[in-house]
């Protein structure tokens, strides 16, 4: 086996390899530094979605709170809403149970107030007091539920009951 000499060595370097002058670096730095930059701009958008999507839970969170006060309140007082139902002081029979359900992740408020009682001909003719002896009336009372979130959220549900009696 017989080796070329030393000034026929040149002869086998690979061709091309005097022309380049770190080209290949230069393009593969850039490309790292737009893929870096746009990893930055997916983790900025993902983090706002975070945020987002935590928020939302929270309203969630606190508006199905109020609803439960509203709910426990409906269900503890069912049948008992007449007029002058609100003035009754417990434990009276037939006061307002103001007890309030177990909530996690904050503190409920529930307030009630008799808004008005009057005759049932606001809701027709059908009910009409018209000089008959058993009239009817109506007695429209508000719920107010407001619900807090220890994360700062806050949400308040307003419910409606209209009760019939005999009298005001």
């Amino acid at each position: 086996m017989s080796f070329p000499p030393l000034a026929q060595a040149a002869h086998f370097r690979r061709p091309g390899r005097a022309g380049q002058r770190g080209a290949v670096l230069i393009v593969g730095l850039i490309m790292l530094a737009v893929m870096t930059l746009l990893v930055i701009s997916m983790l900025r958008t993902s983090i706002l979605e975070l945020r987002i999507g935590g928020a939302n839970q929270v309203a969630q969170e606190t508006f199905a709170n109020a609803e439960l006060a509203i709910s426990n309140f409906l269900n503890m007082n069912t049948g008992r809403f007449a007029p002058g139902f609100l003035t009754l002081v417990g434990p009276a029979p037939g006061a307002p149970d103001f007890s309030l359900p177990a909530i996690a992740g904050g503190a409920v408020a529930l307030t009630a107030a008799q808004i008005q009682c009057s005759s049932a001909t606001i809701l027709g003719n059908q009910y009409a007091n018209q000089g008959r002896q058993n009239a009817l009336f109506v007695t429209t009372f508000n719920i107010r539920s407001t619900s807090t979130s220890v994360l700062g959220g806050a949400a308040a549900v307003n419910q409606g009951v209209m009760s019939f009696s005999a009298g005001c």
